[in-house]
């Protein structure tokens, strides 16, 4: 087994998201995994969960640790990175065996840097068959694989549950409050007569500044994923009220997948990996069609019972299976 390093690129509390799913898929595994906050708080190195350390000042456990283990390691050294602009600084500092560049965005700004990363990469992992297929055309000799993103069961969304009842229907979204979301069709469902309107996440190279002009829009900030299932369970309906730009053209939402396991109904832009789970998905194509759409599902709310099995055939257990095959190839 590995001993596997994260870089230090975001906190593990804020916003858990597919580096720590699959982090903590790998410790299952037997790897030894240290994932590095950017922060730096005490203890300086956490257990927390087995195998899985959780590096709060990394520099310092650079510095003063880290050399012993690598001395005294019994299995290869694996460097999982998903931003492109470190294959230097991760050779300084870790010296790997392998590195894996997990490709899960599409920000034009990195694009200078990728050729870089993947060159010095072992294999590519990709979130979406848009980032895969963009992959395999620019660099056809790299190993490249599909990973998506999957459904968290301890969340126990997909267990039955009683809501809180809410004097309002409420129409949700968890993620963060950044660019890449549509404020005009926010704006719109707001005004919508008998719900209310309800952002879940961290303001992210956004200040959330809208109008809330008759009282049915709230935006909650972030919450830790151990908290997002009530608000997710209390929910008449999700959505997923993205801009279509080259970032959202790209994306696999993870929120997708825990919407779908509490079988809730979902609306979303027309993002190519939420078209291709419809009908558990509705796609529309403007903010004309999305209004509808939540009009139709607050009244219909369709199969719950598909949705869920969906999401339990997509879980992050089945997404460490296929890493865990991709690592042993290497």
């Amino acid at each position: 087994m590995s001993i596997i390093i994260y870089p230090p690129t975001a906190d593990w509390n804020w916003m858990k998201q597919r580096p720590q799913h699959l982090m903590s898929q790998l410790a299952k595994r037997g790897h030894i995994v240290f994932y590095c906050n950017k922060t730096r708080t005490s203890p300086l190195v956490e257990e927390i969960e087995p195998n899985l350390f959780l590096v709060h000042h990394h520099e310092h456990w650079l510095r003063n640790e880290w050399p012993s283990l690598y001395k005294h390691r019994q299995g290869t050294i694996g460097v999982w990175c998903n931003l492109p602009n470190l294959p230097s600084a991760i050779e300084q500092d870790y010296a790997p065996d392998w590195i894996v560049y997990d490709c899960a965005d599409d920000f034009g700004e990195w694009l200078t840097h990728e050729a870089a990363m993947i060159n010095r990469a072992a294999a590519v992992v990709c979130s979406s068959e848009r980032l895969y297929l963009r992959i395999r055309r620019w660099f056809p000799k790299k190993p490249a694989v599909l990973i998506r993103n999957a459904y968290d069961p301890q969340m126990r969304l997909h267990l039955p549950h009683n809501a809180q009842p809410l004097e309002a229907d409420q129409v949700g979204y968890v993620g963060a409050w950044a660019p890449w979301l549509d404020e005009a069709l926010i704006r719109r469902l707001s005004l919508m007569n008998g719900i209310e309107t309800v952002i879940v996440g961290p303001e992210f190279g956004k200040k959330f500044i809208l109008p809330n002009h008759n009282g049915n829009l709230r935006f909650l900030g972030l919450k830790r994923h151990d908290e997002l299932a009530p608000y997710i369970r209390n929910f008449r309906l999700c959505m997923l009220p993205f801009r279509i730009t080259s970032v959202t053209l790209s994306v696999n939402p993870v929120k997708v997948y825990e919407y779908l396991a509490a079988g809730k109904p979902v609306v979303s832009t027309a993002l190519p990996e939420c078209e291709r789970m419809a009908p558990l998905v509705d796609v529309v194509s403007s903010h004309g069609e999305f209004i509808e759409a939540v009009k139709h599902r607050l009244e219909d709310p369709g199969d719950t019972a598909s949705r869920t099995k969906y999401a339990l055939e997509h879980t992050w257990e089945r997404r460490g299976d296929a890493v865990q095959s991709l690592l042993e190839s290497l």
